[in-house]
């Protein structure tokens, strides 16, 4: 019988389990005995202990900040990992979320980032990589932090020496190697000049508080937690992403793995979606993380605007964000009306709050607004009919900017590329003229800038 076949038929086993997976969150290894026996067995032949009571023992006496704990996690930990890992999602960073941030710090001059679950480090020499390359001239004076933290103390070795093998920097093109990292034997080191922003430390998302100052971990202005959520179980998840929303500023970017998105993460955060990508933001105080699926209701005292017969609304109006003391130009919801609910995570309130957006839509005809929250709802939920739902909007308020961008990527989504192509342009169209810092109707919080740079990503060429 081989050592892990051991470790599994040791009554002291499922013990183990539970008190190692409670110390780290890796719920991953809950249905994966077999694994977690055949990691576990190589820390009791290092350590030439003969069974799980005396390791649990040792455990148990360290607690989970002591050496063999940490030893035990850099075996159960995946370190696979590579430079500009994910390239649309830094190209999203680098189009929409950087010049954001760039906008809002003007006057601080500060600029803090944080990997979550770095690794070996290549995520964090990629986001020091791409400042420098893209944002030299803009952030000349700027103090910027971009920290990078694991629970693995090994991988946190690696990533502080800076020296990487072929595997980590394959599809990178020779200007980037050249201009970027110095050959050392079979090594590729990252040059001096792309390590002055960065710093690493150990980290356990599972156990340490957020936000955690002393640490950089607070006014965070872009997280990247990616693949780390995977390996939790929900409960630890909700926990882990209230976290990270604390530990961002007010109008901070959030970007998780595509294999992370969900009802999680959007009851936090608002989705902005890019090409190939989706980035999350985290909503000013006071403003419903939601809010682009909830109508802002009228207060009773509150008088409807009046009207204007036989002209259209302006574009500049249809553009800024309306007050939340009103409602939307073309025909506001009666003051009874109550707000729906949001995008609960359960199946059957889940199909409450899209009864309750229908039942909207229906007393609110004439509302653009009201249609354009029902197709991102159905669209979320994956029901009903979006793209009717946009054009809706559309019909009733033909410079509804979000609405033709929304439809296009509905489009986009069902392989209709011809009409995405349309409404891109026509959301184009629409903001067209418009001063970067306003406010997009219906963006929560979005500008009308990050909007054409949004746009701008799915156009090449002379065309954008």
């Amino acid at each position: 019988m081989n050592r892990a076949a051991t470790v599994l038929k040791d009554p002291a086993f499922a013990r183990l389990k539970s008190a190692v997976i409670g110390a780290t969150g890796l719920a991953y290894y809950a249905d994966k005995d077999a694994a977690l026996a055949d990691r576990v067995s190589r820390r009791l032949a290092e350590r030439g202990v003969p069974g799980l009571a005396d390791y649990l023992a040792i455990l148990d006496g360290e607690g989970p900040s002591g050496p063999e704990y940490q030893a035990l996690i850099n075996e159960l930990t995946v370190g696979e990992t590579f430079f500009f890992r994910y390239a649309e999602q830094f190209e999203a960073l680098c189009a929409v979320a950087i010049p954001e941030c760039l906008r809002r710090n003007e006057k601080s001059r500060m600029l803090r980032i944080w990997s979550a679950g770095c690794s070996t480090g290549p995520e964090v020499y990629t986001l020091e990589i791409l400042l420098k390359r893209h944002f030299a001239e803009q952030l000349r004076g700027w103090q910027v932090s971009i920290v990078g933290t694991d629970i693995n103390g090994s991988f946190l070795e690696t990533a502080r020496r800076g020296a990487y093998g072929n595997w980590a920097v394959r599809g990178l093109p020779p200007s980037v190697l050249a201009e970027c990292f110095d050959r050392r034997d079979d090594q590729w080191v990252v040059k001096p000049r792309f390590r002055e922003w960065t710093s690493f430390a150990l980290f356990n998302l599972v156990e340490d508080r957020l936000p955690n100052y002393p640490r950089g971990l607070g006014a965070l202005d872009v997280v990247l937690c990616r693949n780390v959520m995977i390996y939790f179980d929900e409960a630890t998840r909700g926990r882990l992403l209230e976290g990270l929303h604390a530990a961002l500023a007010p109008n901070g970017w959030l970007v998780v793995g595509h294999a992370e998105t969900g009802p999680q993460v959007n009851a936090l955060f608002t989705p902005v979606p890019v090409p190939g990508a989706t980035l999350f933001r985290k909503p000013l105080p006071g403003v419903d993380p939601i809010a682009v699926l909830a109508p802002v209701p009228v207060p009773p005292e509150a008088a409807p605007p009046k009207a204007k017969p036989a002209s259209k609304p302006s574009r500049t109006a249809l553009v800024r964000r309306r007050p939340a003391s009103t409602a939307p130009s073309t025909a506001p919801a009666p003051a009874s009306d109550p707000v729906p609910p949001g995008l609960p995570a359960e199946g059957g309130d889940r199909a409450a709050a899209l009864e309750a957006y229908l039942a909207l839509a229906e007393r609110n005809r004439l509302d653009p607004a009201v249609h354009y929250r029902l197709g991102l709802l159905e669209e979320e939920l994956g029901v009903g009919d979006p793209v009717a739902a946009f054009k809706r909007a559309l019909y009733l308020d033909s410079g509804f900017a979000l609405a033709d961008y929304h439809l296009a990527l509905a489009y986009w989504r069902r392989g209709k590329l011809a009409p995405a192509q349309r409404h891109f342009r026509n959301a184009r169209a629409a903001v067209a003229g418009l001063d970067g810092t306003d406010l997009v109707a219906e963006g929560g919080g979005l500008t009308v800038a990050e909007l054409r740079s949004m746009i701008d990503l799915w156009f090449s060429g002379d065309e954008a």
